[in-house]
């Protein structure tokens, strides 16, 4: 099946105080959900009256969002796994049973070729 990619649109997001124009082939909810987890993790990292200039604060809530996306990553390869480990296991269980089925009704097995 040959989908046609999403066509990019001009969109205006807003951070804290800034906004920003970007281009983006996101559904409004997937980017309101995006904006709204930046702005959650900005409020938990940047803080004016913070000790560490604003530059590292970015750095560290950049570091943080980073980790969570490679650790998708991983579980993302690990299900992937355990699903292509699952479908081979169910191909030997539809095997055996079509072979138990055959023994039961040798007409069944017939009925297939």
């Amino acid at each position: 099946m040959d989908e046609k990619e999403p066509a990019l649109r001009t969109v205006r997001v807003e951070i804290g105080t800034d906004r920003f124009q970007i281009q983006t082939d996101l559904t409004d909810a997937e980017l309101s959900a995006i904006v709204t987890y930046v702005t959650k993790k900005m409020q938990a990292y940047v803080s004016s009256d913070a000790r560490m200039d604003m530059r590292k604060q970015l750095l560290l809530m950049a570091m943080d969002i980073t980790s969570e996306l490679f650790d998708m990553k991983r579980r993302h390869a690990r299900y992937k796994d355990y699903y292509l480990e699952s479908q081979k296991v169910a191909q030997v269980l539809s095997s055996m049973l079509d072979d138990e089925l055959a023994k039961i009704d040798p007409m069944s097995d017939m009925t297939k070729k």
